[in-house]
């Protein structure tokens, strides 16, 4: 520096040098926010993330020429230009919101949902870490079809949030299991490489901002049990995905923190609706291996959580036999993840490798019986998914509008729009997931299209305290 001629513009590149570093980093720090957060709070964002870097920016110019003046060395002040950087800021404000303009989708008429005339009744069972060599008869004998999936994502929550919806994770907005909920903020966000250590570690640890998990809030478009609801189909849920906190939004909905609840003798607020559905299903929970540590908890929770989702799926479709009934059962997966965790003593991996065993039997029977493949469901589709470390798995179809065509491969994004097309809901033209033909009888599906299936409701946040449903998820292996 002290070779220059001018020393204001040596301090001039330093300023400008750490302007960039300032500003990719202040790009990283948002990207979470402004996945959440939409086009209109991003222009805020960056607006703010500008300012903020043309003040480091003057900071950082300052110091160099107290550093230039103190060497000894003449200091060549120079004018000022605000013209110019304001003309710079409002050009870039220009870009940005002329891109914005370009891309932005404008939503489409809302139209209502006319449903052809049907009394079909659908079900869908999901299973997670399904090993079909540990089941007596894959748990299928009645299946007249199957179709292999790819999956875009192994994340469980990602994954059976697009089954569930017909769109993929960029669209419905459950990209990852850890979430944070910053002050201030109505959405969580999510942990992105790089801002790992500051928004899962740091601001926790100043008070500003909360672990999460995918919740109902978190989810940007509806979902199956909605849908069906807006059709004026009775449907019930039980145990999926972003289900909790529930509302009246989507029929009878037992969320995937009710077991927990209910096992803990806790308040049932919005763990499922109706209320009176929730108390029905709490009596049904074990409220034996609470008390219990390490891999017999883990045991203890992942068949408790099966069995009452089971027992809960039978109570409701026997007392009101809904049009649509969707189960998930996460037990195989819980316990499959929990036997590959390395650290694991051998007794540990022997009680989790029988109970994975013993479980995976147990739900196959399930299967077999007069609940799903045994019963009188006009369609019956059981996900068989290989669980968090497998990226495909398999669909099973059968009753009477089951499609009898030979196996190929299914998009999962295609499953929810061909379920509901089968109840006679006609199909989104703006969803990403379509009609698949192939999984239903001739003649059994509804040809009929309408712009979208709907906004989903807005809300705010959870109205109850996440903490304990954070805990719940990591004592399940979900959470580290």
């Amino acid at each position: 520096m002290r070779g220059r001629s001018d020393p204001s513009g040596v301090s001039t590149e330093v300023a400008i040098v750490f302007g960039v570093l300032a500003g990719v980093g202040a790009a990283l720090a948002a990207r979470p926010v402004l996945e959440a957060a939409g086009p209109l709070a991003a222009v805020a964002a960056f607006a703010a993330a500008a300012f903020a870097v043309v003040l480091a920016v003057r900071v950082a110019r300052g110091l160099a020429f107290t550093v230039l003046a103190a060497s000894g060395r003449a200091v060549f002040s120079r004018a000022p230009r605000p013209a110019v950087a304001v003309g710079a800021a409002l050009a870039a404000v220009a870009l940005a919101t002329g891109g914005w303009l370009l891309v932005r989708r404008s939503p489409p008429a809302e139209e209502p949902l006319v449903v052809r005339a049907t009394k079909a009744r659908v079900i869908l069972v999901a299973v997670d870490g399904w090993i079909p060599q540990l089941a007596t008869g894959a748990g299928a004998p009645g299946a007249t079809s199957r179709f292999r999936y790819q999956k875009e994502t192994t994340d469980p929550a990602a994954f059976w949030t697009t089954v569930a919806t017909g769109e993929p994770a960029r669209r419905h907005g459950v990209g990852a299991l850890e979430l944070v909920r910053l002050d201030g903020l109505v959405a969580p966000v999510r942990l992105t490489a790089g801002t790992g250590w500051y928004l899962g570690r740091l601001l926790p640890a100043l008070g500003l901002a909360r672990e999460e998990s995918v919740t109902s809030a978190a989810r940007r478009v509806p979902a199956l049990w909605e849908v069906a609801h807006r059709a004026g189909l009775a449907s019930l849920t039980v145990n999926w995905w972003t289900t909790w906190p529930a509302d009246d939004a989507g029929g009878v909905v037992l969320g995937n923190h009710l077991f927990f609840a209910a096992r803990a003798g806790a308040k049932l607020d919005r763990e499922g609706w109706p209320p009176a559905a929730s108390e029905r299903a709490a009596i049904l929970a074990s409220r034996g291996g609470e008390r219990t540590t390490g891999a017999d908890r883990l045991v203890a929770d992942a068949r408790g959580l099966d069995a009452f989702a089971i027992a809960a799926f039978r109570q409701e479709v026997a007392r009101a036999r809904p049009r649509l009934a969707l189960l998930y059962l996460p037990g195989p997966d819980i316990l499959g993840a929990a036997l590959s965790e390395p650290g694991r003593t051998v007794a540990e991996r022997v009680a989790l490798a029988n109970a994975l065993g013993e479980e995976t039997r147990a739900i196959a029977a399930f299967l077999e019986g007069p609940d799903v493949f045994g019963g009188d469901a006009d369609l019956v589709a059981v996900v068989v998914d290989g669980g968090r470390s497998a990226k495909h798995g398999e669909l099973l179809l059968a009753g009477s509008l089951a499609g009898s065509s030979a196996p190929g491969e299914l998009k999962p994004a295609d499953l929810a729009p061909t379920l509901l097309a089968a109840l006679g809901v006609p199909s989104s033209r703006e969803a990403e997931g379509k009609v698949d033909l192939r999984l239903l009888r001739a003649g059994a599906a509804s040809d009929a299209t309408v712009a979208s299936w709907g906004r989903k409701r807005s809300g705010g946040g959870p109205a109850l305290d996440p903490k304990e449903y954070v805990e719940n998820l990591r004592s399940l292996g979900y959470l580290r």
